[in-house]
């Protein structure tokens, strides 16, 4: 599997404690690693100590419970495994939340994903992928955990994620491939559902539909677009907001997305799209990988996704992003990871670096 496995790869199977207590116990250092960059990144971001963030985030363990308390469970068994306190790894879970609350002017990670169907590929797959854009600390936090939730009955999962997060990109054996991009109002709920466990609720569904019901049904802690897929040929995008969401179908076969709300509907009054100010390279980056991909002769393949992902237009803040060393040293993103996933035939081509210059591995599970 793979050429030189750059992103380690740890498996896990049993009851929620007992995945993430393999979890814990085999990526220790890269749990280590990314409470260490988030402690140094919310320091410099929002001034926010380590310990007044892991208090902050005591406000979303009632909501977790409520959304499925085993997520509790396997957090707890991360702790246990990696030898740190439930606290810490509840506090990466929200991470997003936190940071945001302490500072409603903190631009949060974002990135460029993008989803082709049948119609447009080999006529039999459908390929999703996306970049992530954030501080490239996290490159060595990056991890791929093949989950075997037999006990429990779900789909079994293979987890792209930081390590320590029980949910953020990848597939399962149902089918579906998930990825998401942050997006920004002017308001962030108190006490809401961390997106990253809401992404776990959707990576643990049989089909799309019950996946968009796992990222709505609960008001989220804050705006995300989430764009799923399944080796059924169907892509869907969905924008949440403060109060509502919204649903993007691919057109001809094709759909992108970046940090910026793309429905006209959302959101809604009195609520701001703030996106757009936060990342004004939104636009740019979304217009170019849909005419990238537009232009495209022929079936559109993975290795067609990495150029995609590697493109410079508008560098430094391009598709594939680079640090820009006019801002200061807190401010500045990269493209941490790149990825395109094949969900028929179970394949994943990862970056873990800038795609400009690192070549995609290939996984297949």
């Amino acid at each position: 599997m793979g050429n030189k496995n750059l992103i380690p790869i740890f498996e896990a199977e049993g009851t929620n404690y007992e995945i993430g207590y393999a979890v814990g116990s085999k990526a220790k250092k890269q749990v280590l690693n990314c409470i260490q960059s988030y402690k140094d990144q919310f320091e410099a971001f929002v001034g926010l100590g380590w310990e007044d963030a892991k208090k902050l985030a005591q406000q979303y363990v009632d909501v977790i419970s409520q959304y499925n308390h085993n997520y509790i469970d396997e957090m707890q068994g991360i702790a246990d495994g990696a030898g740190v306190t439930f606290d810490d790894i509840l506090l990466l879970n929200c991470r997003s939340e936190v940071v945001l609350r302490s500072n409603k002017d903190a631009t949060p990670d974002g990135c460029t994903s993008i989803a082709v169907t049948p119609r447009k590929t080999d006529g039999k797959s459908t390929l999703i992928g996306q970049n992530w854009d954030w501080k490239l600390s996290q490159r060595e936090s990056m991890i791929i955990v093949k989950i075997k939730q037999t006990a429990t009955g779900l789909p079994d999962l293979v987890l792209l994620t930081e390590a320590g997060i029980i949910g953020k990109y990848g597939m399962n054996s149902a089918g579906l491939g998930f990825c998401f991009n942050a997006l920004a109002t002017n308001d962030f709920p108190q006490g809401a559902l961390p997106l990253h466990i809401a992404c776990r609720g959707a990576m643990d569904s049989l089909n799309l539909c019950e996946a968009m019901t796992k990222v709505t049904r609960y008001q989220l802690g804050c705006a995300v677009n989430f764009l799923f897929a399944s080796r059924d040929g169907v892509a869907v995008d969905i924008e949440v907001s403060n109060d509502d969401f919204d649903v993007l179908y691919p057109e001809d076969g094709i759909i992108t997305h970046a940090n910026h709300f793309r429905s006209l509907r959302l959101p809604r009054y009195p609520y701001k799209d703030m996106s757009k100010y936060k990342w004004p390279d939104t636009f740019i980056r979304n217009g170019r990988a849909e005419e990238l991909m537009r232009d495209i002769k022929g079936a559109v393949s993975m290795r067609n996704f990495e150029r995609v992902f590697a493109d410079h237009a508008d560098y430094p803040t391009s598709i594939c992003h680079h640090e820009d060393p006019r801002d200061p040293q807190h401010a500045r993103l990269g493209t941490v990871i790149s990825f395109v996933m094949n969900l028929n035939t179970r394949e994943m081509h990862i970056c873990k670096g800038s795609p400009c210059e690192t070549p995609f591995e290939v996984y297949r599970f």
